[in-house]
């Protein structure tokens, strides 16, 4: 990290943390945490020494200054490292100091006041294609994101709801908590639950939405253009369900829903399914643009179950299980210097 971004960035995070940040520097800090694991790891580090520092103990002592030598004793004892910044002692005495005698001075001259607590910082997480990426929220949920799929989440819980938002397709284990429900909002649908394991498939892209409930109970509910919701229905574990936003057809499942969450595991399972939707799902996952070719071929069944393998893999174990064929199109660059998206042509093998 060159000094200039590195001096930004605690400007920012201590403006954040005192509770001065604007709109504008949250969405940075939002994106800088999204950026890495390293990026996370360092903020939550140094929000734990603001919110554990003797903040109470300035606001009641006339002393100053041994307040400040009080806060800055317990900031130099711990003892931080990692690849981003050598020594995150030294960080945090150079955030901290400022923030300290600002606050020394502010409330020396308002005593009565009281901290605001800084709005929550939105975090951004994308799994790239062909990708599968897992993350940890701060309520101790675990959430897993398939391929092409983001989410957007806060760096803390606030009121009586914990809401995040979700591009693509995700798995959730929540934990438990019913005086907090766990929302989670695509484009066309809410899903609330307390404490339970369930899938989502929502990409903004596609009219189909998808839900699959492991334990628990959910309710699952429509939103409208305004932003209100409409409750579709409440399922049960191993339930699944298929609502289509553009001719509004709900369906509900009982079956096997394994193969439905199997791709956190990096299993694709096919149980008996018209190739034309396995190419679909291939399709997704490796962003490729596959073309099935013949009628004959729309409606073939195939069952099968691939374990993190190649597109290249998948596509040769199809032709040796089905009667096709395939072959990859040259990809030629557009004017400005870009590629289109590789395709793959399937055909009736002779």
């Amino acid at each position: 990290m060159e000094t200039k971004e590195k001096e930004d960035i605690i400007r920012i995070i201590a403006k954040y943390l005192a509770g001065s940040a604007d709109n504008e520097e949250k969405e940075y800090l939002g994106k800088w945490i999204g950026e890495s694991g390293e990026n996370r790891k360092c903020f939550e580090q140094l929000r734990n020494i603001w919110e554990t520092a003797d903040t109470q103990y300035l606001l009641k002592t006339i002393h100053t200054k041994k307040a400040l030598e009080n806060v800055l004793k317990r900031i130099s004892v711990r003892s931080y490292s990692g690849k981003l910044w050598k020594s995150l002692g030294k960080i945090a005495a150079i955030l901290f100091i400022p923030l300290l005698l600002g606050n020394i001075i502010w409330f020396t001259l308002n005593p009565k006041e009281e901290l605001s607590a800084p709005d929550p910082v939105y975090c951004e997480v994308f799994a790239t294609f062909g990708t599968r990426t897992s993350l940890k929220l701060v309520d101790g949920s675990q959430v897993w994101l398939n391929s092409g799929s983001s989410l957007k989440y806060p760096d803390k819980f606030t009121g009586n709801l914990r809401e995040v938002f979700l591009n693509g397709e995700a798995y959730f284990e929540v934990t438990g908590n019913s005086e907090m429900p766990f929302i989670v909002k695509t484009s066309h649908l809410t899903i609330k639950a307390t404490g339970t394991r369930f899938n989502v498939f929502g990409y903004n892209s596609y009219s189909r939405s998808e839900i699959t409930l492991v334990d628990g109970k959910i309710s699952v509910c429509e939103l409208d253009t305004a932003g209100n919701s409409t409750l579709l229905s409440e399922l049960n574990p191993n339930q699944h369900l298929v609502f289509n936003k553009s001719t509004k057809l709900l369906s509900i499942n009982n079956e096997d829903i394994y193969k439905y969450y199997a791709w956190k595991d990096g299993k694709l399972i096919f149980r008996n399914e018209p190739l034309s939707e396995v190419v679909k799902k291939i399709s997704r996952v490796f962003n490729v643009d596959i073309e099935l070719q013949g009628s004959t071929l729309q409606d073939y069944r195939y069952r099968a179950t691939f374990e993190d393998e190649s597109l290249s893999e998948i596509l040769k174990l199809l032709e040796l299980s089905s009667p096709i064929s395939y072959k990859e199109i040259k990809r030629m660059p557009y004017p400005d210097g870009s590629f289109p998206k590789k395709k793959v042509v399937i055909f009736p093998s002779i």
